[in-house]
């Protein structure tokens, strides 16, 4: 009997995203079978009737991929997935919440390689500023800068939210991934240049269509800054930087690496993330430091 390869993919949203859904089959899988509304109880209860219905020799043709919004929540879930295996009913997992694994990692990894492409040294002791860095790929962006060394800081930029906010999400970072990340917000126009100022590096991970960095700004700032922005959707997340372009200099001084060449990356990982639990012989994971090799070795 051929055995099909069969995703099981949990997601903590109200529905299952239809662009991962898409890569899954791209990438081989033969049926993808969605749960929404996922908790952590729910998820180590799927995870036993999946690990059982298909025998020993099963388990290898059968995977798990954890989603949503909620990365803490997709985290417990991952978690709770793990405790409800053991040998040899084990499946591989994969976690990549609203896609921040490959996306923070492809965002990161992009920038580190320009660093040298453009002698500028690594990421270590670099101050990293995080614009919209209280979302799931900004955390996953700021923990990946921290523990490569960088002096890593998330901003909050919609006044809806707290001040208190971005610090509060920094030490959630500290408690959940062991890094040291500052928290602090920006609302204003000379409150986003103040932090700016010192910063060698600028990402852009706020939501979709919100522009938080103005070309105004950018041309306050000192040379020597490579900036980049994960926003393809207009208007991009830092104004005067087309979302193709690669290390162009958009005021004089500052490079700029655009949303579909980190998306283009962020694609790719993704695919080897798939390829990696569908083709797997034994049980594993394949989370945000996967997906950071697998960005760098793309590189």
């Amino acid at each position: 009997m051929e055995r099909k390869h069969l995703l099981y993919m949990f997601t903590t949203d109200d529905y299952a995203s239809p662009f991962d859904i898409n890569m899954a089959y791209d990438v081989g899988f033969d049926i993808v079978i969605p749960y929404t509304h996922v908790t952590p109880q729910i998820g180590g209860l799927l995870a036993q009737d999946i690990i059982f219905s298909r025998g020993v020799g099963g388990t290898k043709f059968s995977s798990i991929f954890i989603g949503g919004s909620d990365l803490n929540l997709a985290e417990d879930i991952w978690k709770a997935v793990e405790k409800n295996m053991f040998p040899p009913f084990q499946v591989s997992i994969m976690i990549d919440p609203k896609g921040a694994y490959s996306t923070a990692s492809a965002l990161v990894a992009k920038v580190e390689k320009s660093l040298e492409v453009c002698k500028m040294g690594g990421l270590a002791d670099k101050n990293v500023v995080i614009l919209g860095g209280t979302g799931p790929v900004g955390r996953i962006a700021a923990v990946l800068c921290a523990k490569n060394g960088c002096h890593t800081k998330i901003v909050e930029t919609d006044p809806s939210r707290s001040p208190e906010f971005a610090e509060t999400v920094a030490k959630t970072l500290k408690e959940r991934y062991g890094v040291s990340v500052t928290g602090d917000y920006a609302w204003t126009p000379e409150k986003k240049l103040d932090i700016l100022k010192e910063a060698h590096l600028i990402f852009s991970t706020a939501k979709a269509g919100i522009q938080v960095l103005s070309k105004s700004i950018l041309e306050k700032l000192p040379p020597g800054k490579i900036v980049a922005d994960v926003n393809a959707v207009p208007p991009s997340g830092i104004e005067g930087l087309a979302s193709n372009q690669d290390l162009a200099e958009i005021v004089p001084g500052i490079l700029g690496i655009g949303a579909l060449v980190i998306g283009d990356l962020k694609y790719k990982v993704e695919m080897d993330m798939l390829d990696k639990i569908r083709t797997a012989e034994k049980m594993t994971v394949v989370d945000y430091q996967f997906a950071y090799k697998a960005a760098k070795k793309r590189l």
